[in-house]
């Protein structure tokens, strides 16, 4: 998993890299590449509604008017930057539900593999968890909501299974489970990312890996059923 982690790691470090070099960036670099990661770091930064078109443009060096050569509303650079974030979470969370495991060793591969996916692409991803609002106001954004329901109904069976085959707490709140896993996820993967220095954060320095084990380890903790308590925490399977 190591090496796998370095690997995703790199390309989204390259990925930012290339960003940050908007406007100094050549001819042939895909302007329309620029756009979309500029706009995935102010949407994640700042909220879709706080940014302008105008401070986009400003981001690549272009004019307002030159970026709608590229995309006709500032609602279409956000469907394109939440989509393929959205469809990669479903994809993983079916693609583990069908794993020949039990469902805690499922549960386990899927909270590893979010955190690995989040802190790939963090802005996009962050954009999908904070503008849920506005995708639920906007019947543009229809497909959004509904790869995002199968997600949480492909998280919602694995932990059912779990809770029939007595693995989990007989009485466990899936909906309060999933969205408090969510969030935990996703503040994680943000301090991970963007540690500021601050006195607080500056206490420890934790390699991914170990950042996984923890909020497995507390995760499970929290839903085992009583009797399993004592028994090891199992390690996430291989998602090819």
């Amino acid at each position: 998993m190591a090496g796998r982690q370095t690997t995703l790691r790199t390309r989204s470090a390259a990925r930012s890299d290339e960003a940050g070099k908007g406007k100094s960036a050549s001819a042939g670099v895909d302007r329309r590449e620029l756009i979309l990661t500029a706009a995935a770091r102010r949407f994640a930064e700042f909220g879709f509604e706080a940014t302008t078109v105008r401070q986009i443009a400003d981001d690549v060096d272009i004019l307002s008017g030159s970026l709608y050569h590229h995309f006709a509303t500032k609602e279409e650079i956000l469907e394109e930057i939440v989509r393929d974030a959205v469809q990669a979470q479903l994809d993983c969370a079916l693609r583990i539900g069908r794993l020949p495991v039990n469902a805690e060793q499922r549960f386990v591969t899927l909270l590893v593999e979010l955190l690995n996916i989040v802190t790939v692409e963090p802005d996009a991803h962050t954009v999908v968890f904070h503008e849920r609002r506005l995708f639920r106001r906007s019947p543009d954004f229809a497909h959004i909501l509904k790869a995002r329901k199968d997600t949480y109904d492909a998280w919602c069976t694995i932990l059912e299974e779990g809770v029939s085959e007595g693995l989990f707490l007989q009485d466990l709140d899936i909906y309060l489970t999933i969205t408090t896993v969510m969030r935990m996820i996703y503040n994680g993967a943000d301090w991970y990312l963007h540690e500021d220095g601050s006195p607080i954060d500056a206490l420890s320095d934790y390699p991914l890996d170990e950042l996984a084990q923890f909020y497995v380890g507390f995760i499970l903790r929290s839903i085992r059923s009583p009797e399993r308590a004592g028994e090891l925490i199992p390690e996430p399977v291989a998602v090819s």
